[in-house]
Parts: C-alpha cells; sequence; structure tokens
C-alpha cells in the first residue's frame, strides 16, 4: 500500500541557503531509493516543504533510515528552527511529469 506524506521544514534564520543544499542532498538521495515514488522538494515563505510518496511502509523505512537524512538529524539543533513535522495523507489520485 502506498504511503505518502507532507514534511515541513523551517530553517533558522540565516541558514535557508545551507539548509536548502542539505535538503537537496535528500533528493539525491532519494532517487537511490527503489520504493520512493515521488520526492519533491518545495519552498514557500519561511520554510521548505516535501511532498512525499512511497511504495509501501517498507520503502518509507529504507528513506528513514538513509544517511542523508541522519545527517540532516544530526544537524538539526544548527540548521533548523524546530524540528520536522510530518503529516501522514492518504493518497488519492494524481498526475505529473517531473524531471
Amino acid at each position: 500500500m502506498t504511503v505518502a506524506q507532507i514534511a515541513y521544514i523551517r530553517p533558522k534564520a540565516g541558514k535557508e541557503a545551507e539548509l536548502e543544499r542539505v535538503l537537496r542532498g535528500l533528493v539525491d538521495a532519494a532517487r537511490q531509493e527503489e520504493g520512493t515514488v515521488l520526492y519533491l522538494l518545495n519552498r514557500r515563505e519561511d520554510e521548505f516543504v516535501f511532498y512525499e510518496m512511497f511504495a509501501d511502509a517498507d520503502a518509507l523505512k529504507v528513506h528513514s533510515g538513509n544517511e542523508a537524512l541522519r545527517g540532516l538529524v544530526a544537524r538539526a539543533d544548527e540548521l533548523l528552527d524546530g524540528g520536522i513535522t510530518v503529516e501522514k495523507v492518504s493518497y488519492l489520485d494524481g498526475a505529473g511529469r517531473f524531471s
């Protein structure tokens, strides 16, 4: 069963560019994960937003343990204004073309 979620990440003041580089590294890592269906990094005003979809719970587990994500968590106090907020959502339907 497909697992979908939205993650919200707010950078500390002055850390926006550095955090964006780290988050782009997460996208690079997700490209290598077989079970990652969709992993989109977005920016809105003062936070980054990921739209994420995985083939199943096992694929999410693989993603959650990847080195890039562990690196972000290790630097959370330095880069983030608060933690990472993740909301589970139920995928219904969609379309799109991504690079």
